[in-house]
């Protein structure tokens, strides 16, 4: 084989490996976009019950507001979020509720999700007693180990894991 033949051959086949390496993309970059965000995570996400059943208190015969905690978050694939957060407790004439809404990046590390809020508001109140309070860009970053996973059902799901590994939350996709 002449040198120019060889000389060919292996510039055809550098061109041949350098274009297989920009058309196909590497395991660990399938399914991601420019942000990272692992086409999996993207949409609209739900968490919690509010329970839609109310009680009459016998004595004063108002009826109680209902109780539960609800989280609902949106993930753009360009690392975007929105994220809703609502608590609400009643203990006899007692009602006090916690509402966040806040918005920022998400970054996406392996199976680590953190939540990085640029702008929030807290807003909530005290036994209905009329003490509100309002706070705003008070929410801190949170970080989770996430997994997709298959409910009973057939469902996905995503599951959050605090990184302690006291916590644990499994939110479906929003209907």
């Amino acid at each position: 084989m002449s040198k120019t033949t060889r000389l060919f051959a292996a510039s055809c086949l550098s061109l041949s490996l350098s274009a297989s390496l920009v058309l196909y993309p590497s395991a660990s970059q399938a399914g991601k976009n420019d942000a990272g965000v692992p086409n999996e995570l993207q949409g609209q996400w739900r968490y919690g019950q509010i329970s839609s059943i109310q009680y009459q208190d016998s004595y004063t015969g108002q009826a109680a507001a209902p109780n539960g905690s609800s989280d609902e978050f949106q993930l753009a694939s360009n690392g975007n979020y929105q994220r809703n957060r609502l608590l609400q407790i009643t203990t006899y004439n007692c009602a006090s509720n916690l509402y966040i809404e806040e918005k920022g990046k998400i970054k996406v590390e392996g199976q680590r999700l953190t939540f990085q809020p640029s702008d929030s508001i807290s807003k909530g109140q005290i036994c209905n007693s009329g003490r509100t309070y309002s706070s705003r860009n008070s929410a801190k970053p949170e970080t989770y180990q996430w997994s997709i996973e298959t409910n009973d059902h057939g469902q996905q799901v995503l599951v959050l894991e605090t990184t302690d590994g006291k916590g644990k939350a499994h939110y479906g996709r929003s209907q």
